[in-house]
């Protein structure tokens, strides 16, 4: 709940750190406002993402297998920087699908309809531009890692870590890379990891709700972690414990779906790829559901139309 309705820090809101247990339940529960339209616009999103993601691939392969001799495997270090377009893919059209995901969410919230070609409202309305100027945070949380690698792993930690993965493909024995300072490695990835996530889940709202631009919401997402310290530490804290619960589920599913595979082979695969798309969608909807409600809490209102901003990059 709320301590204070308005001011603060720049428009933030004071809220109180148990708040951030509301944004879980409030986005479990928004598949219950206009399911069909809500859960076919996430659909959509994740089709549109998945195919693009594919086409890309197919591309990727086609180019690297024309580079290699007859009979050459791609060795680690080049599927790295194969994946890297992709990577690059996913962190422009992440936040722009977002953009919609938000749109939709908040049309619902207000009562408005919502349809499936709602999730294309980050490619319009002057949005684009400022939602893809978002994959600077992915992008930026890589170097910070690759910096972090080379400081705390030492300067041979990623080269041994990449070795080490190249021997496991080839079911040798691993040789795991010596780490300069273990616990500092782990501490300051994770610092990396948690401030990357909130601000991922925050400034897509604040682009497509609130009318920033990438470097003002970039910087609105700073000023929360300052003004409400409590309830982002809550809200991480509830991401890793509902991590962890599903990776349990996932592995007890996957372990259920391999006894259905051995027995009528024929429905393994199919019914595999169904209830991953399915998983893929609902997630779609939660993860874009606590940033909605986050923003709702902090910066927006329920019944507040989302102003005009141009596409571009602005503080």
């Amino acid at each position: 709940m709320s301590s204070e309705t308005e001011g603060g820090m720049d428009g933030i809101r004071k809220i109180e750190a148990g708040s951030a247990l509301s944004w879980f339940t409030r986005a479990v529960d928004v598949g219950g406002r206009q399911a069909r339209g809500l859960f076919a616009a996430a659909a959509l999103g994740v089709l549109a993402m998945g195919a693009a993601a594919m086409v890309a691939a197919l591309l990727l392969a086609v180019l690297v297998a024309a580079g290699l001799s007859p009979g050459e495997k791609p060795d680690i270090g080049r599927s790295m920087l194969v994946a890297l377009p992709i990577i690059l893919l996913f962190s422009l059209l992440m936040p722009v699908f977002g953009g919609g995901m938000q749109q939709v969410l908040h049309q619902a919230e207000a009562g408005r309809p919502v349809g499936a070609g709602d999730i294309f409202a980050g490619f319009v309305g002057g949005r684009f531009g400022s939602l893809a100027g978002l994959a600077i945070l992915p992008l930026a949380g890589l170097a910070l890692t690759l910096a972090n690698y080379h400081v705390f792993g030492g300067p041979e930690y990623f080269a041994q870590y990449v070795a080490m993965l190249e021997e496991m493909t080839r079911g040798g024995q691993p040789v795991p890379p010596e780490v300069r300072s273990p616990a500092l490695l782990f501490l300051v990835g994770m610092a990396i990891n948690a401030v990357q996530t909130v601000l991922q889940l925050i400034t897509v709202p604040l682009v497509q709700l609130s009318g920033r631009g990438t470097l003002g919401a970039i910087a609105d997402g700073f000023r929360m972690m300052a003004r409400n310290p409590g309830a982002v530490l809550t809200a991480l804290a509830l991401g890793l414990a509902a991590a962890l619960v599903l990776a349990i589920v996932l592995a007890i599913g996957l372990m259920i779906l391999a006894l259905l595979a051995g027995l009528v082979p024929v429905l393994g695969v199919p019914l595999m790829l169904v209830l991953a798309f399915a998983l893929m969608v609902v997630l779609f909807v939660i993860y874009h559901g606590i940033g909605y409600y986050a923003w709702r809490d902090q910066f927006g209102a329920p019944g507040r139309a989302p102003p005009a901003a141009p596409a571009q990059l602005e503080v």
